[in-house]
């Protein structure tokens, strides 16, 4: 079957408005295999993995000159193809061959890291004066406890969010002290309007000689601080002046360093799977903890697929527990649940947020074989009962740090890409919307407020809207004809 008999075997299957374009990335992928049409296109010149056919067509249409955006939508329509002739069973192509091509000791810093970051001044909570660690503490509580008098619901805090607060403060002191020379170091002086000037202006314009997300961080904490906590309608009026004088600053990283797309990543993850059974492994005397290494694989390998299905944030895959956030409901099938604390918004409209979705079915059996073959060895070196799902070779529960930096460099050996665990969230999101899934269930995925979701990605849609405006006024609708 010729490329060109594939495309009219599964034209009924395309909507009206969307054959043209299909019909279009057909003649560019001919085009792209050498081939004179698409009639000439023999399953010999496109039976290659799809990523390497994206690659084909993206620098062929990069020397026609093409934009970025069109050789997008070329490659889109190439995959909603493709797809269709595999769910028809018409045409499978190859998966891609991934391989370790990246060697982690020579990973570079990535680009945006080398900017100079000048050594902090901060003094840590610990040496602050006792009646500032009180004062700082009754806020930490007010921000924090269950039910206040006086307090809105909305207003209680994760305790890490109070934590980024102690952070910002500890430099805003350590200004006070060394720069400003503050004789004595209290809460109060966190509204004073002119120590608080002279703090932005130093750290824009001496510390780092820029504009800053930290200093821009630094005054919404204290618009917060001054509107909820302490009251001080006149301070928090120029703290806002002042905020709104402070450029937006330019972000440091480019996102496309560490942009994997989730078939990749997908792809990565099975790569990871052990290719040998517990009771396959070489047991030798002095390894006691045999297959830990393989064990922890498998752990990696189901949370990279679990993230492209479900975009979690990585705290809840370092925290989740099995029969607590991960368990089998009345009907057996396996579930996930977060609610309140566990997530990062813990309330919506004054109930208790809850993120409860079904595991995906297609994961199900990894995941009973993650549990059954593999998580026992990782319990058996831990020497305890431990109800946390992931855990590392070691035994231990995955913080932060060491869930990033494992994941980050697996991912980082296949692709030599920055990728990190929450840019997962951001991939996840783009690839559904430019798919066709709508804001609203793509916040519903994100456990993420639809206004949040617009916000930040609405102008995926800005792209071609005028060429979707003209298909729409051409298409035949029995009006005018």
């Amino acid at each position: 079957m010729t490329l060109a008999d594939l495309y009219k075997h599964l034209l009924p299957a395309f909507p009206v408005y969307v054959r043209k374009d299909v019909q279009t990335a057909v003649r560019v992928l001919a085009s792209a295999l050498d081939c004179s049409d698409p009639q000439h296109c023999f399953p010999e010149h496109f039976d290659r993995p799809l990523p390497t056919l994206y690659q084909l067509v993206e620098r062929y249409q990069i020397t026609q000159g093409k934009k970025p955006h069109t050789i997008r939508n070329n490659k889109n329509k190439l995959s909603l193809l493709f797809r269709h002739a595999h769910t028809q069973h018409l045409l499978s192509l190859p998966p891609p061959q991934l391989v370790r091509s990246y060697n982690i000791l020579h990973k570079t810093s990535r680009p945006g890291s080398a900017i100079t970051r000048p050594h902090g001044i901060s003094i840590p909570f610990k040496s602050w004066p006792s009646e500032l660690q009180e004062a700082f503490t009754a806020f930490a509580t007010w921000s924090t406890a269950p039910m206040v008098p006086g307090r809105d619901a909305q207003l209680k805090k994760r305790p890490v969010t109070v934590n980024h607060y102690r952070i910002k403060f500890e430099s805003y002191f350590g200004y006070l002290h060394h720069i400003e020379h503050v004789p004595q170091l209290a809460f109060d002086q966190l509204f004073d309007l002119t120590l608080v000037n002279n703090y932005v202006l130093w750290h824009v314009n001496v510390q780092y000689q820029r504009p800053t997300a930290t200093i821009r961080l630094f005054l919404t904490m204290l618009i917060s601080l001054s509107h909820h906590y302490r009251p001080l309608p006149d301070f928090r009026a120029e703290v806002i002046k002042l905020l709104k004088r402070i450029p937006v600053p330019s972000p440091l990283y480019d996102k496309a360093d560490a942009w994997v797309s989730c078939a990749t990543l997908r792809d990565i993850a099975r790569a990871l799977w052990p290719h040998k059974l517990p009771q396959d492994l070489r047991i030798c005397k002095n390894r006691p903890h045999t297959g830990l290494q393989y064990a922890g694989q498998a752990g990696i390998s189901l949370m990279l697929q679990l993230w492209t299905y479900i975009p979690y944030r990585q705290r809840n895959m370092r925290e989740m527990q099995l029969d607590t956030n991960l368990y089998k409901d009345t009907q057996g099938h396996w579930r996930i649940k977060f609610h309140g604390e566990q997530l990062k918004i813990a309330r919506r409209r004054g109930k208790t947020n809850v993120f409860d979705l079904r595991f995906p079915p297609q994961l199900v059996p990894v995941l009973e074989d993650y549990l059954t073959l593999w998580r026992p060895i990782l319990l058996a070196r831990a020497g305890h009962p431990d109800p946390h799902v992931f855990l590392t070779q070691f035994g231990n529960v995955y913080n932060r740090n060491a869930l990033g930096s494992t994941t980050s460099h697996i991912v980082y050996r296949y692709t030599g890409k920055h990728w990190h665990p929450h840019v997962i969230r951001t991939v996840w999101a783009t690839e559904m919307i430019r798919k066709g899934l709508n804001f609203l269930d793509v916040a519903e995925m994100l456990n993420d407020k639809l206004e949040t979701v617009i916000a930040n990605y609405a102008h995926l849609l800005h792209g071609d809207v005028a060429e979707k405006v003209y298909r729409l006024i051409d298409e035949p609708n029995g009006q005018g004809k």
